[in-house]
Formats: C-alpha cells, structure tokens, sequence
C-alpha cells in the first residue's frame, strides 16, 4: 500500500510542476503585454516608412537642383558640353554692286512673261486673283537669273477688265537713286490689262 501511494505521488507531482510553469508563463506574458514596448516602430510590411521616403525624395531633389544650377550660365541658359568660341568677325558689307540693277533688261523680260502668258486671257475675278500671283512669281525667278547680286526683287502684278475705264497705279519707296531701280511694262488686249512692276533694291 505504502508503494502505491509513493507512487500516485509520484504520478501527481509532475502535473503540479506542470500548472506552475503555466501559470508562470501566462503570468509572465500578461506582464510583457502590460510593458510598453522599446524597440523602434516598423510599417507592417517591413519596408521604410513613409517619413523616410519623403525625406529622401526632398534630398534627391536638392541634390538635383543644385547640380542644374551649377550647369546654367549667367541668364539662366544650360552651358553646353562643348566650349563655345566667340570669334569676332570684320564687317562684310559692301557698298556698292559688281552688277547693277537694269531697267531695260528686267523689262524685257515682264513683257515676255505677260504677252506669252495673257495673249487670249479673258477677264475672270476668280482666276484673275491667282494668275496675278504665278505671273509675280515667274517674273522674279526670271529677274533672279539675270545675276544681279545683293538686290532684294520686289515683283507686283495688277490684273483689270478693260471697260472704257481710266486707271492710275502708283508706288513710293524710300531708296537710294544710284544703286535701286525699278522697270514696269504694261500689257492690253481687247478684254484685260495687266501691269507688271519689278523693284531692285540694293542691301549692303
């Protein structure tokens, strides 16, 4: 009997160790939940937070802007990978012409454009408005061949119907008379009029 009850004895001490530890551990984890806790807070995915993200950005746009303004001239315009040298050049105007503007040859060549072109042109208001401008234009790419350097071709052409009417066409520019000129040919047939001026002017 006596190694009986030695033995439930025995048998029942482990269990009582067994709820010490228990309520040992529970005990001790309430506690630590009552503790505040010192280790640094971390976002719940483990990454950086969003404080630090903000401020790293900040600083990466310092950064950048510092390095652009250090890149920029003196009115604000970016400096070139490559040195610019400003070579100062002498003036190269020339006073006068090797060719000069003339009157009679330039006329010569409006009266071949209008009589081939408007022989048996009829008045039209539609299509008088574009043929004045071809007419213009093919007058001064014929003038431009002529070889009058350094002269700016100003061409005008003037398309009317003819009715027993009077019609006075003038112009004024303020030039120089021994280097600008001009030429004018008027053409007619029993239906139209046309007037075709040409201006050289001399650009030093």
């Amino acid at each position: 009997m006596n190694r009986k009850g030695s033995s439930v004895a025995s048998l029942g001490a482990p269990s009582e160790n067994r709820r010490m530890s228990m309520a040992k551990g529970f005990g001790a984890s309430n506690e630590a939940l009552r503790r505040p806790s010192i280790a640094p807070k971390q976002s719940v995915s483990g990454g950086p937070s969003l404080v630090g993200l903000l401020a790293s950005k900040r600083l990466a746009k310092r950064l950048t802007s510092r390095f652009f303004d250090k890149r920029r001239g003196p009115f604000g315009s970016r400096l070139s990978s490559q040195t610019q040298i400003h070579v100062q050049k002498e003036p190269s105007y020339r006073m006068e012409p090797h060719k000069k503007f003339s009157p009679e040859r330039v006329r010569g060549v409006i009266e071949e454009v209008l009589d081939g072109k408007l022989e048996r042109f009829k008045y039209n208001p539609k299509f008088c408005a574009n043929i004045s401008k071809v007419l213009s234009d093919e007058i001064k790419d014929k003038v431009k061949l002529l070889g009058f350097d350094r002269y700016k071709i100003i061409c005008q052409v003037h398309i009317g119907e003819k009715r027993e009417q009077s019609v006075v066409t003038c112009s004024r520019s303020v030039w120089d008379d021994n280097l600008d000129n001009y030429a004018t040919y008027t053409f007619q047939n029993n239906y139209i009029f046309c007037t075709g001026t040409v201006f050289g002017v001399y650009s030093e």
